[in-house]
């Protein structure tokens, strides 16, 4: 998967996914993470809202992969 770089792409992929969040993962490119945070605050806040939280996540070379599981 190509990295996502936009942050109505990234929406649009949470929102259009079904399935449980263990088989979502995001390719976020790293020009999403911002200095003040605003591009991540939107894609958690989304995030959160479908009841899921951040597993873990692998850095990559211009893109690090997030994975989710659901909320306890």
């Amino acid at each position: 998967m190509y990295p996502v770089s936009t942050v109505q792409d990234v929406l649009a992929l949470i929102d259009d996914f079904h399935g449980p969040p263990e088989d979502f993962s995001l390719t976020i490119s790293e020009w999403l993470f911002d200095p003040a945070g605003v591009h991540m605050a939107l894609i958690t806040d989304r995030i959160l809202s479908r009841g899921w939280v951040p597993d873990s996540y692998e850095q990559c070379a211009g893109y690090r992969i997030s994975r989710y599981k659901r909320m306890v």
